[in-house]
């Protein structure tokens, strides 16, 4: 998930950006790409496929540690392989952190227009949004599968929404602290424009979660796919 760079709203609550959102479907789908993609001028083709490459290298270096890690001899016997990982929190952050590591790094090297600390300050968020909601969620399901009386369909349902709600905005906090450890600039803030551009980063927790109807959905397969264009997107924003 992305945090939008030009909602800045002082030292109020974290979620209180969504009350100054509009709820015009039109304009929220026109904001979309704008907050999804956090560029003030168009980034060049040629630059953008160079991100693109080293988000990709970024996702599966993790990818093909995890999955040798997990395969019973310790070895890859196809490209398939690196589709059959089993997700956990650890396996989520790995494979962000690589993805949005290829893409910024990437990024800080070819984009010669762009505001390199902004740069990175993006990639810390979007690597802090896509991990700490992942480990709230992870140990919130397993409270439930311990719990005689939660460990049902309601209970994890709960549990995944629960850990949303309180990951995003630890997530955020954590994240202004280390970009901006002195507190000189306003707090950036969490917006539904925000969380409608990048309701993908969610996919990787349905994952996770694995609910009876959801678990049918071979998430695991666009997992990969997710996190590139995460990394892809931390690595253009200017």
């Amino acid at each position: 998930m992305t945090i939008n760079i030009h909602d800045y709203r002082g030292k109020q609550h974290i979620y209180n950006s969504f009350r100054q959102t509009s709820a015009h479907p039109k304009q929220l789908y026109n904001d979309s790409r704008k907050y999804r993609y956090h560029k003030e001028h168009k980034t060049e083709k040629t630059t953008q496929l160079k991100i693109a490459a080293g988000s990709i290298v970024g996702t599966l270096i993790p990818m093909i540690f995890l999955a040798k890690r997990q395969s019973p001899k310790k070895q890859l016997s196809s490209i398939k392989d690196l589709f059959k990982i089993n997700y956990g929190v650890k396996e989520m952050i790995a494979i962000s952190a690589g993805s949005i590591a290829g893409g910024v790094g990437t990024g800080l090297i070819v984009d010669k227009n762009a505001d390199k600390k902004r740069k990175l300050n993006e990639g810390v968020f979007q690597f802090l949004n896509a991990s700490v909601p992942p480990i709230f969620v992870g140990g919130l399901l397993k409270i439930t599968e311990k719990t005689k009386h939660l460990n049902n369909i309601p209970g994890k349902i709960a549990a995944t929404a629960i850990g949303l709600l309180g990951g995003i905005p630890v997530a955020t906090t954590l994240a202004n602290k280390i970009n901006d450890p002195k507190n000189l600039e306003p707090d950036r803030k969490v917006t539904l424009k925000d969380s409608i551009a990048n309701i993908d980063d969610a996919l990787g927790i349905f994952a996770m979660a694995k609910f009876p109807v959801v678990d049918k959905i071979p998430f695991e397969k666009i997992l990969p796919a997710v996190y590139a264009l995460c990394g892809f997107r931390a690595g253009q924003s200017n």
